[in-house]
């Protein structure tokens, strides 16, 4: 019975356990392999990992600044900074300040030469469509097509005067090269080719159900060293005591 089970669990999970071996043996040696050094940009692997992707990033529409966002961060003089918001509608910069425009608010940041950072956040109390200037002022438009100024302590006014030019601020997609220039501040040139053979090799590759399946066979293998062992061991151990018992005999 045991030999029976011994066999029928060794040939259920033969082929996780060369899955297991082979891509154990690749982990030993990610020099040889050159896992450090590769990197994964597909779409597929992408995905899976949720990083970036090139139409997530975004940039001044008509604009020479060097600024883009990839969904709710910030990338500007290869700095990069995470503002919360998951739906920005525009941005702005003048001079060292960048006003960042969502539904419900709008960020003031700052830029250094080390750093960027959040100075001023406040909610807006309209439902705002964009962001925009006239000459030096900043100016914000809601969906009534109402225009407001804005100053640098995002403190904001209907204007009196509404027949302006207003220049809107316009994020659209970017070509291959740019977007690839943002991604590289984010998320670095990829997905490294070290992690996923090691969530190969441990499962995560495949998700919770595959993990769980490796686990069981850990376990397996296991009982298969131990069944194995015992059923090669079990003969020599019998005649041991037999040869025994019979010399008592006698």
């Amino acid at each position: 019975m045991l030999k029976r089970l011994h066999k029928i669990i060794g040939l259920g999970i033969c082929l996780i356990v060369i899955h297991l071996s082979i891509t154990g043996a690749v982990l030993m040696y990610p020099s040889t392999f050159k896992l450090q050094d590769t990197y994964f940009t597909n779409s597929f692997i992408y995905n899976l990992y949720d990083m970036y992707k090139l139409s997530d990033v975004k940039v001044l529409e008509g604009n020479d600044e060097d600024i883009g966002v990839v969904k709710s961060k910030i990338i500007t003089s290869d700095m990069s900074l995470e503002t919360g918001m998951a739906d920005i509608l525009g941005l702005l910069k003048k001079e060292n300040l960048i006003f960042v425009l969502s539904k419900e608010k709008i960020l003031l940041i700052e830029e250094s030469d080390y750093e960027l950072k959040i100075v001023e956040e406040k909610n807006i109390p309209f439902i705002v469509n964009s962001i925009g200037k006239s000459e030096n002022t900043v100016l914000l438009r809601d969906v009534n097509e109402n225009i407001y100024s804005l100053n640098t302590s995002l403190n904001f006014s209907m204007l009196k005067e509404q027949n302006i030019k207003y220049n809107e601020s316009i994020l659209a997609v970017t070509d291959e090269e740019t977007a690839s220039y943002y991604l590289l501040q984010v998320q670095g040139p990829g997905v490294q080719a070290l992690r996923v053979f090691a969530d190969l090799h441990n499962g995560r590759f495949f998700g919770p159900f595959v993990m769980f399946i490796f686990l069981v066979t850990s376990i397996l293998i296991v009982f298969l060293s131990v069944s194995g062992s015992y059923m090669a061991l079990r003969p020599s151990i019998k005649r041991y005591f037999y040869r025994l018992n019979k010399k008592n005999r006698h």
